[in-house]
């Protein structure tokens, strides 16, 4: 596959498509090995499974227009200074909450700042209404360079979106630079959504999240979800964190009942199975240290430092490509990222997700070979 081609894949490209993997290659979907969707590889909770059955019965009554417990529960869990139910508003998933901020800007001409490489669904949600993406290479660190992005920002930008930790290169920025570009945007009337997605992995949710400045900047939207660090993609449920006055304009564009009921219950049940949450952190931590390190011994590849669940790696060894490597994987029955789709990247990237000691090995020793063809 070409550049041109990864480029023009990048719309309808994500990771994580285990259904589609496994019709394509005939292979049972729990036998697949996704290193491609950076999710929990423990999976959900226990809690949340039983939630699931104990709640399953509910199903027949419409969600709560008004769920105050699940609510709390999410302050609670957040944990940080002046928030409460009022700076909550759900979703479904983060993608809901990541058009929704966008919705706002829908009668508008705008632009939309995005630092790439990124998910790619910021741009997707700006072009949907009219929007004009304006990207900003970050540099080959994956740094936040504060000043490019606010060359970048001109009268008519209405939003700057990024993600932290970063994906795919697994970095995490600190509160500091990320308050610098919140200011800025603020006195210039721009919306600043920040996606934290990945950040429970880091283990410095607590310190290093913006949950705790919604009020202070009211143009800050923090957007986070059970996706990945609980294991639930299929559950689809997320949550924004935000000053109450874009709460109140967030809620004039969001779609009614896009939150299902075992979502919820399902939730309540994740945050409060602390030996989940404990031994998540403990095990991704130390299988992402050993993987790493296998992975560095590989000749030909560069893999990035990375504070998520995730490694990147650079291809190095220019006889091989991203497609190359994902399409020998797949005969493996191993799927990984090729980020050739992302903007700002090429053929030379792929990313994997850390899963266990068991899988990763398999994975470590199917790129040995490929990397000596």
């Amino acid at each position: 596959m070409t550049n041109t081609e990864c480029r023009e894949r990048r719309f309808v490209s994500h990771g994580g498509d285990v259904w589609g993997f496994a019709r394509k290659y005939n292979i049972p979907l729990e036998e697949t090995l996704d290193f491609s969707g950076p999710i929990n590889h423990l999976g959900p909770s226990p809690k949340a499974l039983e939630s699931v059955k104990e709640n399953a019965k509910l199903i027949k009554f419409y969600p709560d227009p008004n769920p105050v417990e699940l609510l709390k529960s999410i302050v609670d869990y957040v944990n940080q200074p002046g928030i409460t139910m009022d700076n909550i508003i759900l979703g479904n998933g983060s993608i809901e909450l990541i058009y929704m901020i966008t919705e706002i800007f829908s009668k508008i001409d705008f632009k939309a700042v995005v630092p790439v490489p990124s998910f790619t669904e910021y741009e997707k949600a700006a072009l949907r209404i009219g929007g004009q993406p304006i990207y900003v290479q970050l540099p080959s660190d994956f740094s936040m360079e504060n000043e490019k992005i606010k060359q970048a920002i001109t009268p008519d930008t209405k939003i700057v979106s990024i993600c932290n930790p970063h994906s795919p290169s697994g970095r995490l920025y600190f509160k500091d630079e990320i308050l610098d570009l919140v200011e800025y945007c603020q006195k210039r009337n721009v919306i600043f959504s920040i996606d934290e997605n990945y950040i429970e992995f880091t283990g410095k949710e607590q310190t290093e999240t913006m949950a705790g400045y919604v009020n202070k900047y009211e143009n800050l939207f923090v957007i986070r979800s059970v996706t990945k660090f609980y294991g639930m993609p299929g559950i689809r449920f997320g949550y924004g964190i935000a000053a109450k006055s874009l709460i109140n304009k967030l809620l004039d564009v969001r779609q009614p009942w896009s939150i299902n009921s075992l979502a919820g219950f399902v939730t309540l049940a994740a945050f409060s199975d602390k030996e989940f949450i404990k031994n998540t952190k403990q095990t991704i931590v130390q299988e992402r240290i050993k993987f790493a390190k296998q992975l560095i011994e590989i000749p030909g590849l560069h893999v990035f430092p990375s504070d998520a669940n995730f490694l990147l790696v650079k291809i190095t060894n220019d006889k091989i490509t991203s497609t190359k490597i994902k399409d020998e994987l797949a005969q493996m029955g191993m799927l990984i990222r090729d980020c050739c789709t992302f903007v700002g990247l090429d053929n030379t990237y792929f990313r994997v997700t850390v899963r266990s000691d068991k899988d990763n090995q398999k994975l470590v020793d199917a790129l040995k070979k490929l990397m000596i063809l």
